[in-house]
Protein backbone atom coordinates (compact mmCIF):
# COMPACT_ATOMS: atom_id res chain seq x y z
CA UNK A 1 0.00 0.00 0.00
CA UNK A 2 1.62 3.28 -1.08
CA UNK A 3 1.37 6.02 1.23
CA UNK A 4 0.90 9.79 1.65
CA UNK A 5 1.81 13.02 3.56
CA UNK A 6 0.12 15.85 3.85
CA UNK A 7 1.86 19.18 4.66
CA UNK A 8 -0.71 22.37 5.72
CA UNK A 9 0.15 25.89 5.54
CA UNK A 10 -1.69 28.52 7.86
CA UNK A 11 -5.34 28.97 7.71
CA UNK A 12 -7.91 27.10 9.50
CA UNK A 13 -9.57 26.91 5.81
CA UNK A 14 -6.76 25.17 4.38
CA UNK A 15 -6.81 22.44 6.78
CA UNK A 16 -10.41 21.70 6.33
CA UNK A 17 -9.58 21.27 2.88
CA UNK A 18 -6.77 18.69 3.94
CA UNK A 19 -9.53 17.06 6.09
CA UNK A 20 -11.41 16.44 2.22
CA UNK A 21 -7.62 15.22 0.42
CA UNK A 22 -7.13 12.64 3.34
CA UNK A 23 -11.06 11.25 2.66
CA UNK A 24 -10.20 11.24 -0.93
CA UNK A 25 -6.05 9.72 -0.57
CA UNK A 26 -7.63 6.74 1.74
CA UNK A 27 -10.69 6.34 -0.37
CA UNK A 28 -8.16 5.93 -3.18
CA UNK A 29 -6.01 3.28 -1.56
CA UNK A 30 -3.14 5.13 -0.10
CA UNK A 31 -2.14 5.08 3.64
CA UNK A 32 -1.38 8.27 5.30
CA UNK A 33 1.98 8.50 7.39
CA UNK A 34 3.54 11.05 9.58
CA UNK A 35 6.75 10.88 8.61
CA UNK A 36 7.43 12.64 4.67
CA UNK A 37 10.72 10.41 4.42
CA UNK A 38 8.82 7.41 4.69
CA UNK A 39 6.05 8.96 2.16
CA UNK A 40 5.57 7.80 -1.35
CA UNK A 41 3.58 10.85 -1.58
CA UNK A 42 3.74 14.46 -0.51
CA UNK A 43 1.26 17.07 -0.70
CA UNK A 44 1.87 20.71 0.08
CA UNK A 45 -1.77 22.51 0.27
CA UNK A 46 -0.46 26.01 0.41
CA UNK A 47 -0.93 29.50 1.24
CA UNK A 48 -0.15 32.57 -0.40
CA UNK A 49 -1.07 35.29 1.87
CA UNK A 50 2.17 36.04 3.15
CA UNK A 51 5.26 35.44 1.04
CA UNK A 52 7.03 33.52 4.04
CA UNK A 53 4.45 30.79 3.51
CA UNK A 54 5.70 30.16 0.37
CA UNK A 55 9.48 30.20 0.66
CA UNK A 56 8.70 27.34 3.40
CA UNK A 57 7.02 25.17 0.41
CA UNK A 58 10.06 25.68 -1.75
CA UNK A 59 12.60 25.00 0.91
CA UNK A 60 10.81 21.94 1.89
CA UNK A 61 10.45 20.88 -2.04
CA UNK A 62 14.60 21.53 -1.73
CA UNK A 63 14.77 19.20 0.98
CA UNK A 64 12.45 16.25 -0.57
CA UNK A 65 14.93 16.91 -3.78
CA UNK A 66 17.87 16.38 -1.90
CA UNK A 67 16.74 13.06 0.04
CA UNK A 68 15.67 11.65 -3.53
CA UNK A 69 18.80 12.19 -4.75
CA UNK A 70 20.51 10.01 -2.04
CA UNK A 71 17.72 6.85 -3.77
CA UNK A 72 18.13 4.92 -6.20
CA UNK A 73 14.18 3.76 -5.91
CA UNK A 74 11.22 4.54 -4.05
CA UNK A 75 11.72 8.14 -4.66
CA UNK A 76 9.20 10.82 -2.98
CA UNK A 77 6.09 12.42 -5.62
CA UNK A 78 5.19 15.87 -4.75
CA UNK A 79 2.03 17.14 -5.41
CA UNK A 80 0.97 21.37 -4.67
CA UNK A 81 -2.64 22.45 -4.23
CA UNK A 82 -4.57 25.73 -2.94
CA UNK A 83 -3.50 29.18 -3.12
CA UNK A 84 -0.18 28.66 -5.12
CA UNK A 85 -1.72 26.90 -8.25
CA UNK A 86 -3.83 28.65 -10.93
CA UNK A 87 -5.03 25.27 -12.93
CA UNK A 88 -4.82 21.55 -12.37
CA UNK A 89 -1.79 19.88 -14.32
CA UNK A 90 0.84 17.24 -14.34
CA UNK A 91 4.90 17.49 -15.37
CA UNK A 92 5.32 16.91 -18.77
CA UNK A 93 7.36 14.00 -18.08
CA UNK A 94 3.74 12.29 -18.04
CA UNK A 95 2.81 13.47 -21.13
CA UNK A 96 3.13 11.90 -24.34
CA UNK A 97 2.16 14.57 -26.02
CA UNK A 98 3.52 17.62 -24.62
CA UNK A 99 1.27 20.69 -24.72
CA UNK A 100 1.63 24.54 -24.19
CA UNK A 101 -1.56 26.54 -23.10
CA UNK A 102 0.21 29.31 -21.28
CA UNK A 103 -2.14 32.03 -21.27
CA UNK A 104 -4.11 30.30 -18.96
CA UNK A 105 -1.56 29.21 -16.53
CA UNK A 106 -1.85 33.08 -15.44
CA UNK A 107 -5.73 33.24 -14.29
CA UNK A 108 -7.79 30.48 -12.03
CA UNK A 109 -9.17 28.19 -14.07
CA UNK A 110 -10.79 24.80 -12.97
CA UNK A 111 -10.93 22.04 -15.67
CA UNK A 112 -13.89 21.63 -18.03
CA UNK A 113 -13.17 18.18 -18.38
CA UNK A 114 -10.41 15.68 -17.31
CA UNK A 115 -8.59 15.65 -20.41
CA UNK A 116 -7.10 19.18 -19.73
CA UNK A 117 -4.98 17.68 -16.87
CA UNK A 118 -2.65 17.40 -20.04
CA UNK A 119 -0.75 20.27 -19.71
CA UNK A 120 2.06 21.73 -17.44
CA UNK A 121 2.67 25.65 -18.11
CA UNK A 122 1.97 26.98 -14.55
CA UNK A 123 4.60 28.54 -13.39
CA UNK A 124 5.31 26.50 -10.23
CA UNK A 125 6.95 23.85 -12.94
CA UNK A 126 9.58 26.22 -14.15
CA UNK A 127 9.72 27.47 -10.70
CA UNK A 128 11.16 24.59 -9.27
CA UNK A 129 13.33 23.45 -12.48
CA UNK A 130 10.48 20.45 -12.44
CA UNK A 131 11.08 18.81 -9.39
CA UNK A 132 7.04 18.55 -8.65
CA UNK A 133 5.25 15.63 -10.09
CA UNK A 134 1.11 17.83 -10.28
CA UNK A 135 -0.46 20.81 -8.92
CA UNK A 136 -4.10 20.79 -8.63
CA UNK A 137 -6.71 23.12 -8.23
CA UNK A 138 -8.64 21.98 -4.54
CA UNK A 139 -11.97 22.56 -6.25
CA UNK A 140 -10.59 19.62 -8.70
CA UNK A 141 -9.66 17.01 -5.52
CA UNK A 142 -11.88 14.79 -7.53
CA UNK A 143 -9.22 14.53 -10.36
CA UNK A 144 -6.38 13.52 -7.69
CA UNK A 145 -6.84 9.31 -8.80
CA UNK A 146 -7.12 10.25 -11.99
CA UNK A 147 -3.50 12.17 -12.27
CA UNK A 148 -1.86 9.39 -9.59
CA UNK A 149 -3.13 6.73 -12.20
CA UNK A 150 -0.95 8.24 -15.07
CA UNK A 151 1.76 8.99 -12.58
CA UNK A 152 2.12 5.65 -11.05
CA UNK A 153 1.14 3.95 -14.41
CA UNK A 154 -1.32 1.95 -12.44
CA UNK A 155 -5.12 1.99 -11.98
CA UNK A 156 -5.48 4.15 -8.67
CA UNK A 157 -8.88 4.80 -7.22
CA UNK A 158 -12.01 5.66 -9.59
CA UNK A 159 -12.69 9.79 -9.66
CA UNK A 160 -16.01 9.47 -11.22
CA UNK A 161 -17.23 8.49 -7.36
CA UNK A 162 -16.45 11.94 -6.07
CA UNK A 163 -18.97 14.59 -6.59
CA UNK A 164 -17.99 18.69 -6.87
CA UNK A 165 -15.60 19.93 -4.16
CA UNK A 166 -18.03 21.75 -1.89
CA UNK A 167 -19.87 18.38 -1.34
CA UNK A 168 -16.66 16.02 -0.88
CA UNK A 169 -16.47 14.73 2.76
CA UNK A 170 -13.51 15.48 5.04
CA UNK A 171 -11.58 13.32 7.15
CA UNK A 172 -11.81 14.87 10.66
CA UNK A 173 -8.47 14.64 12.49
CA UNK A 174 -10.21 16.21 15.57
CA UNK A 175 -13.59 14.14 15.59
CA UNK A 176 -14.60 16.19 18.50
CA UNK A 177 -14.01 19.75 16.70
CA UNK A 178 -15.11 19.72 13.72
CA UNK A 179 -14.25 22.26 10.62
CA UNK A 180 -17.13 23.04 8.30
CA UNK A 181 -17.18 25.45 5.23
CA UNK A 182 -19.47 27.62 4.45
CA UNK A 183 -18.69 28.88 1.06
CA UNK A 184 -15.65 29.49 -1.16
CA UNK A 185 -13.59 32.11 -2.04
CA UNK A 186 -13.78 36.29 -1.62
CA UNK A 187 -15.52 39.11 -3.34
CA UNK A 188 -13.69 41.92 -1.56
CA UNK A 189 -10.51 42.62 -3.82
CA UNK A 190 -8.67 44.77 -0.88
CA UNK A 191 -5.31 45.55 -2.55
CA UNK A 192 -2.80 43.76 -0.78
CA UNK A 193 -4.92 40.96 -0.85
CA UNK A 194 -3.81 37.63 -2.93
CA UNK A 195 -7.06 35.62 -2.10
CA UNK A 196 -9.50 36.96 -4.99
CA UNK A 197 -6.84 35.83 -7.42
CA UNK A 198 -6.39 32.24 -5.79
CA UNK A 199 -10.24 31.78 -5.04
CA UNK A 200 -12.31 33.73 -7.42
CA UNK A 201 -16.09 35.24 -6.39
CA UNK A 202 -17.75 33.87 -2.85
CA UNK A 203 -20.13 30.75 -3.39
CA UNK A 204 -22.02 29.97 -0.23
CA UNK A 205 -23.49 26.14 0.51
CA UNK A 206 -27.38 25.46 0.92
CA UNK A 207 -28.01 25.70 4.46
CA UNK A 208 -29.53 22.62 5.03
CA UNK A 209 -26.22 20.93 3.52
CA UNK A 210 -23.76 22.71 6.20
CA UNK A 211 -26.71 21.90 8.88
CA UNK A 212 -26.40 17.99 8.03
CA UNK A 213 -23.14 18.36 8.14
CA UNK A 214 -22.81 19.60 11.24
CA UNK A 215 -25.57 16.98 12.69
CA UNK A 216 -23.28 14.25 10.90
CA UNK A 217 -19.80 15.63 12.68
CA UNK A 218 -21.76 16.09 16.44
CA UNK A 219 -23.87 12.33 15.53
CA UNK A 220 -19.39 11.06 15.40
CA UNK A 221 -18.90 12.92 18.56
CA UNK A 222 -18.52 16.64 17.91
CA UNK A 223 -19.12 18.96 20.74
CA UNK A 224 -18.09 22.03 18.41
CA UNK A 225 -18.08 23.25 15.01
CA UNK A 226 -16.44 25.77 13.29
CA UNK A 227 -17.83 27.72 10.30
CA UNK A 228 -15.16 28.92 8.57
CA UNK A 229 -14.37 30.99 5.41
CA UNK A 230 -12.58 33.88 4.07
CA UNK A 231 -15.39 36.14 5.14
CA UNK A 232 -18.61 34.19 6.41
CA UNK A 233 -20.60 37.19 7.18
CA UNK A 234 -21.62 37.68 3.51
CA UNK A 235 -22.64 33.92 3.65
CA UNK A 236 -25.96 33.31 1.71
CA UNK A 237 -26.05 36.78 -0.66
CA UNK A 238 -27.13 34.66 -3.79
CA UNK A 239 -29.73 33.10 -1.61
CA UNK A 240 -31.97 36.08 -0.95
CA UNK A 241 -33.53 39.33 -2.83
CA UNK A 242 -30.94 41.59 -4.43
CA UNK A 243 -32.48 44.12 -2.78
CA UNK A 244 -31.33 43.22 0.64
CA UNK A 245 -27.73 43.37 -0.62
CA UNK A 246 -25.76 46.31 -1.40
CA UNK A 247 -23.81 45.87 -4.00
CA UNK A 248 -22.25 49.37 -4.56
CA UNK A 249 -21.20 49.28 -0.82
CA UNK A 250 -20.63 45.59 -0.59
CA UNK A 251 -22.61 44.81 2.43
CA UNK A 252 -26.23 44.01 3.88
CA UNK A 253 -28.90 46.81 4.06
CA UNK A 254 -28.94 47.21 7.47
CA UNK A 255 -32.63 47.04 7.44
CA UNK A 256 -32.59 43.66 6.00
CA UNK A 257 -35.02 41.54 8.14
CA UNK A 258 -32.36 38.41 9.09
CA UNK A 259 -29.10 37.79 7.66
CA UNK A 260 -28.65 34.20 5.64
CA UNK A 261 -25.84 33.88 8.33
CA UNK A 262 -27.71 34.75 11.50
CA UNK A 263 -30.27 32.29 9.79
CA UNK A 264 -28.02 29.51 9.56
CA UNK A 265 -26.38 30.12 13.18
CA UNK A 266 -29.99 29.97 14.78
CA UNK A 267 -30.32 26.07 12.80
CA UNK A 268 -26.88 24.75 13.94
CA UNK A 269 -28.08 26.20 17.57
CA UNK A 270 -30.76 23.67 17.55
CA UNK A 271 -28.81 20.85 17.30
CA UNK A 272 -28.95 18.44 20.22
CA UNK A 273 -25.95 17.48 22.18
CA UNK A 274 -24.15 20.14 20.73
CA UNK A 275 -22.12 22.33 22.87
CA UNK A 276 -20.68 25.29 21.10
CA UNK A 277 -20.43 26.55 17.77
CA UNK A 278 -17.63 28.80 16.43
CA UNK A 279 -17.07 31.16 13.28
CA UNK A 280 -14.00 32.76 11.26
CA UNK A 281 -13.37 34.82 9.46
CA UNK A 282 -15.27 38.11 9.28
CA UNK A 283 -15.48 41.21 8.20
CA UNK A 284 -16.39 44.70 9.82
CA UNK A 285 -18.11 46.09 6.81
CA UNK A 286 -20.94 43.60 6.32
CA UNK A 287 -21.12 42.51 10.22
CA UNK A 288 -25.03 43.15 10.95
CA UNK A 289 -26.80 43.63 14.01
CA UNK A 290 -28.17 39.97 14.23
CA UNK A 291 -25.00 38.23 13.61
CA UNK A 292 -23.80 40.49 16.87
CA UNK A 293 -26.65 39.59 18.74
CA UNK A 294 -26.22 35.67 18.05
CA UNK A 295 -23.28 35.54 20.45
CA UNK A 296 -25.88 36.56 23.63
CA UNK A 297 -28.72 35.36 21.96
CA UNK A 298 -28.03 31.71 20.85
CA UNK A 299 -27.63 28.95 23.78
CA UNK A 300 -24.37 27.74 21.56
CA UNK A 301 -22.97 30.46 20.21
CA UNK A 302 -19.48 31.40 21.96
CA UNK A 303 -18.91 35.00 22.78
CA UNK A 304 -15.59 34.68 20.56
CA UNK A 305 -14.76 36.77 17.37
CA UNK A 306 -12.58 37.34 15.05
CA UNK A 307 -12.96 40.33 12.65
CA UNK A 308 -10.25 41.97 10.81
CA UNK A 309 -8.94 46.02 11.39
CA UNK A 310 -6.02 45.64 9.26
CA UNK A 311 -4.85 49.86 10.39
CA UNK A 312 -6.81 52.15 12.55
CA UNK A 313 -6.36 54.96 10.03
CA UNK A 314 -9.06 55.51 7.67
CA UNK A 315 -6.86 56.61 4.78
CA UNK A 316 -4.99 53.41 5.04
CA UNK A 317 -7.98 51.87 4.99
CA UNK A 318 -9.77 53.20 1.78
CA UNK A 319 -6.28 52.76 0.37
CA UNK A 320 -6.43 49.51 1.62
CA UNK A 321 -9.85 49.14 0.21
CA UNK A 322 -11.46 48.02 3.17
CA UNK A 323 -14.86 48.98 3.50
CA UNK A 324 -15.17 50.08 6.87
CA UNK A 325 -13.35 52.51 8.98
CA UNK A 326 -11.71 52.53 12.32
CA UNK A 327 -15.03 54.47 14.29
CA UNK A 328 -17.12 51.33 12.08
CA UNK A 329 -14.82 48.56 13.90
CA UNK A 330 -14.26 50.16 17.30
CA UNK A 331 -18.60 51.07 17.79
CA UNK A 332 -18.90 46.61 17.33
CA UNK A 333 -16.41 46.12 19.74
CA UNK A 334 -17.89 48.53 22.26
CA UNK A 335 -21.11 47.11 21.89
CA UNK A 336 -20.06 43.40 22.17
CA UNK A 337 -18.02 44.52 25.39
CA UNK A 338 -21.09 46.24 26.54
CA UNK A 339 -22.58 42.78 26.74
CA UNK A 340 -19.83 41.02 27.69
CA UNK A 341 -16.68 42.51 29.50
CA UNK A 342 -14.80 39.28 28.90
CA UNK A 343 -15.70 38.91 24.96
CA UNK A 344 -12.80 38.18 23.56
CA UNK A 345 -11.84 40.00 20.10
CA UNK A 346 -8.86 39.03 17.44
CA UNK A 347 -7.78 41.04 14.84
CA UNK A 348 -5.74 40.86 12.00
CA UNK A 349 -3.20 43.72 11.64
CA UNK A 350 -0.75 45.00 8.72
CA UNK A 351 2.47 46.71 9.88
CA UNK A 352 3.69 49.11 7.38
CA UNK A 353 1.83 48.93 4.03
CA UNK A 354 2.99 50.92 1.41
CA UNK A 355 3.21 54.92 1.98
CA UNK A 356 2.58 54.30 5.28
CA UNK A 357 3.70 56.87 7.92
CA UNK A 358 4.85 57.09 11.28
CA UNK A 359 2.00 59.08 12.45
CA UNK A 360 -0.24 56.70 11.11
CA UNK A 361 1.57 53.71 12.55
CA UNK A 362 0.90 55.20 15.63
CA UNK A 363 -3.14 55.37 15.22
CA UNK A 364 -2.78 51.43 14.94
CA UNK A 365 -0.97 51.67 17.92
CA UNK A 366 -3.84 53.68 19.49
CA UNK A 367 -6.19 51.04 18.54
CA UNK A 368 -4.58 48.15 20.70
CA UNK A 369 -5.08 50.62 23.71
CA UNK A 370 -8.68 51.81 22.64
CA UNK A 371 -9.69 48.34 21.60
CA UNK A 372 -7.65 45.84 23.87
CA UNK A 373 -7.36 43.12 21.83
CA UNK A 374 -7.22 39.48 23.75
CA UNK A 375 -5.47 38.58 19.96
CA UNK A 376 -3.70 39.83 17.07
CA UNK A 377 -1.83 38.74 14.01
CA UNK A 378 0.52 41.06 13.48
CA UNK A 379 1.55 40.44 9.53
CA UNK A 380 4.80 42.60 7.70
CA UNK A 381 3.38 43.76 4.53
CA UNK A 382 5.20 42.07 1.78
CA UNK A 383 3.90 42.35 -1.98
CA UNK A 384 1.75 39.81 -3.13
CA UNK A 385 1.76 39.28 -7.40
CA UNK A 386 -1.19 40.37 -9.43
CA UNK A 387 -2.72 42.62 -6.48
CA UNK A 388 -4.11 45.68 -7.16
CA UNK A 389 -1.09 47.01 -4.49
CA UNK A 390 1.94 45.24 -6.82
CA UNK A 391 0.63 47.19 -9.34
CA UNK A 392 -0.21 50.54 -7.74
CA UNK A 393 1.84 51.21 -5.18
CA UNK A 394 5.67 50.48 -4.36
CA UNK A 395 6.59 48.87 -1.29
CA UNK A 396 8.90 51.69 0.25
CA UNK A 397 9.81 50.11 4.00
CA UNK A 398 12.59 48.86 4.54
CA UNK A 399 11.99 45.62 6.30
CA UNK A 400 14.49 46.29 9.30
CA UNK A 401 11.23 48.94 10.31
CA UNK A 402 8.74 47.03 9.58
CA UNK A 403 10.35 44.56 12.07
CA UNK A 404 10.88 47.02 14.88
CA UNK A 405 7.05 48.23 14.22
CA UNK A 406 6.16 44.53 14.27
CA UNK A 407 7.86 43.93 17.66
CA UNK A 408 6.83 46.77 18.95
CA UNK A 409 2.90 45.67 18.54
CA UNK A 410 3.46 42.20 19.58
CA UNK A 411 5.02 44.20 23.27
CA UNK A 412 1.66 46.12 23.20
CA UNK A 413 -0.47 42.88 22.13
CA UNK A 414 1.06 41.26 25.37
CA UNK A 415 0.04 44.25 27.75
CA UNK A 416 -3.44 44.19 26.29
CA UNK A 417 -3.32 39.96 27.25
CA UNK A 418 -2.65 40.52 30.16
CA UNK A 419 -4.75 43.45 30.89
CA UNK A 420 -7.76 41.18 29.48
CA UNK A 421 -6.90 37.65 31.31
CA UNK A 422 -7.06 39.91 34.81
CA UNK A 423 -10.80 40.29 34.32
CA UNK A 424 -11.27 36.51 34.43
CA UNK A 425 -9.16 35.76 37.48
CA UNK A 426 -11.35 33.93 39.81
CA UNK A 427 -13.94 32.78 37.25
CA UNK A 428 -15.36 29.25 37.16
CA UNK A 429 -14.85 28.51 33.49
CA UNK A 430 -15.96 25.43 31.34
CA UNK A 431 -13.18 23.86 28.89
CA UNK A 432 -13.49 21.33 25.98
CA UNK A 433 -10.69 19.10 26.14
CA UNK A 434 -10.13 18.54 22.46
CA UNK A 435 -6.42 16.87 21.76
CA UNK A 436 -3.89 16.15 23.25
CA UNK A 437 -0.08 17.90 22.99
CA UNK A 438 3.13 16.85 24.57
CA UNK A 439 1.51 14.05 27.14
CA UNK A 440 -0.93 18.12 28.04
CA UNK A 441 -4.69 18.34 27.06
CA UNK A 442 -5.65 21.52 25.58
CA UNK A 443 -8.58 23.55 24.56
CA UNK A 444 -10.12 26.43 25.35
CA UNK A 445 -12.43 28.60 27.57
CA UNK A 446 -15.45 29.58 25.44
CA UNK A 447 -14.01 33.01 25.39
CA UNK A 448 -11.01 31.25 23.41
CA UNK A 449 -8.62 31.42 26.23
CA UNK A 450 -6.02 28.89 26.45
CA UNK A 451 -5.99 26.01 29.24
CA UNK A 452 -3.61 22.81 29.43
CA UNK A 453 -4.04 19.81 31.29
CA UNK A 454 -2.15 16.94 32.80
CA UNK A 455 -4.49 14.76 34.31
CA UNK A 456 -4.83 10.99 33.93
CA UNK A 457 -7.85 10.88 34.36
CA UNK A 458 -9.03 13.27 32.26
CA UNK A 459 -10.42 12.47 28.79
CA UNK A 460 -9.99 14.60 25.47
CA UNK A 461 -14.02 14.72 24.69
CA UNK A 462 -14.95 15.91 28.71
CA UNK A 463 -15.77 19.32 29.41
CA UNK A 464 -14.54 20.09 32.61
CA UNK A 465 -15.22 22.90 34.90
CA UNK A 466 -11.80 24.99 36.23
CA UNK A 467 -11.30 28.31 38.39
CA UNK A 468 -8.67 30.55 36.66
CA UNK A 469 -6.48 31.52 39.21
CA UNK A 470 -3.12 33.89 37.34
CA UNK A 471 -2.23 34.26 33.86
CA UNK A 472 1.47 33.18 32.27
CA UNK A 473 1.63 35.62 29.31
CA UNK A 474 -1.11 33.79 27.29
CA UNK A 475 -1.19 30.46 29.05
CA UNK A 476 -4.24 30.88 32.04
CA UNK A 477 -3.25 28.76 34.74
CA UNK A 478 -5.92 26.66 36.12
CA UNK A 479 -7.80 24.58 39.55
CA UNK A 480 -9.75 21.75 38.90
CA UNK A 481 -13.27 22.15 40.11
Amino acid sequence: MKKYFIKTFWCSMNQADSEKVNMIMLQSGFMVTLDWKDADLVIFNTCSVRQKWEDRVFWFIEEIYRENNKRDTHKIKIGITWCMVRKTWIDWKYLDDYKRDRHKSKVITLLNDKSEIFNNDDKLFPRNNNKIDFVFRIEDTKFIPLILTHIYWESIGNENKYDDYLKSKQLRENPYSATIIIQTWCDNYCTFCIVPYTRWSEVSRPIDDIVNEAKEAVSKWAKEITLVWQNVNSYGKQFVDKKFWNKEKGKWNEWLWKSPFRQLLEKLDKIEWLDRIRFTSSNPHDMTQDILDAHFDLEKTCNYLHFALQSWNNQMLKKMNRKHTYEDFKKQVEYLRSKDPSFSISTDIIVWYSWETEEMFLDTVKAFEECEFDFTYNARYSVRTWTIAAKMFPDDISDEIKAERWHYLNDKLLENVTKRNSLIIWNIEEVLVSWIKDDYFCWRTRNFKEIYFKWEWIKVWDLVKVKILSSDRYVLNWELI
